[in-house]
C-alpha cells in the first residue's frame, strides 16, 4: 500500500508537470495546448489526500487536533515557505522569467499562513500553483475539528462537513473568498475518504480488477482526445475519474519500482518548483531553438532531468531534513506521540 500511494503521487506531480509544460509552450509560441487533461494530476492528489488522511486518523493510537495540525504543517510548510520567499526575491532580480511579478507584502504574508489575501481580497498566494494547499491545510482543519468535536475516527463527520462547505456555497453569496473555500473541488477529498472506508469491500470483488483495467484508460483517453472540462463539475468530470483510478491502483500498483517510489519521494519538490523551471526554459532557452524541433525536444529533456535533479537535492537537503527536526521538537513537546502521524 506503501508503495501504490507513492506511485500515485509520482504519477500525480508528473502530469501536472507536462501539463504545464505544454501550457507554456502555448502562451509562449501559440501552440496548441496538448495535454490539458494532465491537470488531473491535482484531483488525484487531492483524493490520495483524503484517503491517506483517513489512514492516518484511524491509525493514531492518540489523537491530539493540535499536534496532527502541526505536524501536517511541518511536514508541508517548510518548503513552501523556502519556495515562497525565493518566488519573491526572483521576482525581485529577474521579473521577466515570472508571469505575473506583482507581489504585495499582504499577499506574501497570507500566503506565507496558507491563506487567502484577505487585504486585497485574492484568493491566489504569491507562489500561484500553492491554491492546492491552502485547500490542503483547511481540510487538516476540518478533520482535526471533526474528530475534536465527534471523535469519529472514520472522517465521515469530516466528509459531511466538507459536503456542508459546498451546499453553503451553493446556497450562500458570501463573497470571493468564501467561494474559494466552498468549492466543489474539495469533495475530492470526501471521495478519498470514502476510499479508505469502503475500498477493502471493492478490492474483494472479483470482477473489479479486471473491469478496472479494461474500462479505465478509455476512459482517460476520452477526457484528454475531448477537451471536457468546466470548473463548476470539475470534481465530477475529472474528480471522479481520478477516484477510480486511486481505488484500483492501491491494490494492483503492487511491483517493486524503486525509481518510480524516489519520484513519490521528491514529488512535493516536484510540484512546487517546477513551474519556474519550465518558465525559465521557455522563455529564455528554448527561444532560440523554435524551428528546430530535435534541438528543442532535446532541451526540455533536459529541463525535465533539471526538475528531477533540483527536486531530489530539495527533497534530501532541505525538505526531509527540515520535516524531521521540527517533528522533532514536536516529540519533546508531545513524549506519547505516535509516528502514525
Amino acid at each position: 500500500m506503501v508503495d501504490s500511494i507513492q506511485y500515485l503521487r509520482a504519477i500525480a506531480a508528473w502530469l501536472v508537470v507536462f501539463y504545464h509544460l505544454s501550457a507554456s509552450f502555448s502562451s509562449q509560441f501559440g501552440w496548441g495546448h496538448g495535454f490539458a487533461i494532465g491537470a488531473i494530476g491535482v484531483d488525484i492528489f487531492f483524493v490520495i489526500s483524503g484517503y491517506i488522511m483517513a489512514m492516518i486518523a484511524a491509525r493514531t493510537a492518540r489523537f491530539s487536533p493540535l499536534e496532527f495540525v502541526l505536524r501536517r504543517a511541518a511536514r508541508i510548510a517548510p518548503l513552501y515557505w523556502l519556495m515562497t520567499l525565493a518566488f519573491c526575491v526572483l521576482c525581485l532580480v529577474y521579473p521577466s522569467v515570472v508571469n505575473n511579478p506583482d507581489i504585495s507584502w499582504s499577499r506574501t504574508f497570507f500566503s506565507l499562513f496558507f491563506l487567502p489575501d484577505f487585504i486585497e481580497g485574492t484568493t491566489l498566494p504569491a507562489l500561484m500553483i500553492g491554491w492546492t494547499l491552502n485547500y490542503e491545510i483547511f481540510f487538516y482543519g476540518v478533520v482535526a475539528s471533526s474528530i475534536w468535536l465527534s471523535g469519529d475516527r472514520t472522517l465521515l463527520v469530516a466528509a459531511l462537513m466538507l459536503c456542508a462547505c459546498v451546499a453553503g456555497g451553493a446556497l450562500v453569496d458570501g463573497g470571493r473568498i468564501f467561494e474559494f473555500y466552498t468549492q466543489p473541488i474539495i469533495l475530492e477529498f470526501v471521495l478519498g475518504i470514502l476510499i479508505w472506508n469502503y475500498g477493502a469491500a471493492i478490492h474483494s470483488q472479483r470482477w473489479f480488477s479486471p473491469v478496472w483495467l479494461l474500462c479505465l484508460p478509455p476512459v482517460f483517453v476520452a477526457l484528454a482526445v475531448s477537451g471536457i472540462y468546466n470548473d463548476e463539475i470539475r470534481h465530477m468530470i475529472w474528480g471522479i475519474p481520478s477516484a477510480i483510478f486511486v481505488l484500483g491502483a492501491i491494490p494492483l500498483f503492487t511491483m517493486r519500482l524503486p525509481w518510480l517510489a524516489r519520484l513519490g519521494d521528491w514529488s512535493f519538490s516536484t510540484y512546487l518548483l517546477h513551474v519556474y523551471v519550465i518558465q525559465l526554459f521557455v522563455k529564455v532557452v528554448a527561444k532560440g531553438a523554435i524551428g528546430n524541433y530535435g534541438l528543442l525536444a532535446f532541451e526540455a529533456i533536459v529541463a525535465l532531468g533539471v526538475i528531477v535533479l533540483i527536486s531530489a537535492l530539495q527533497f534530501s537537503r532541505f525538505e526531509r531534513p527540515a520535516t524531521w527536526a521540527l517533528n522533532r521538537w514536536l516529540a519533546a513537546v508531545w513524549p506519547k506521540d505516535s509516528r502514525a502521524y
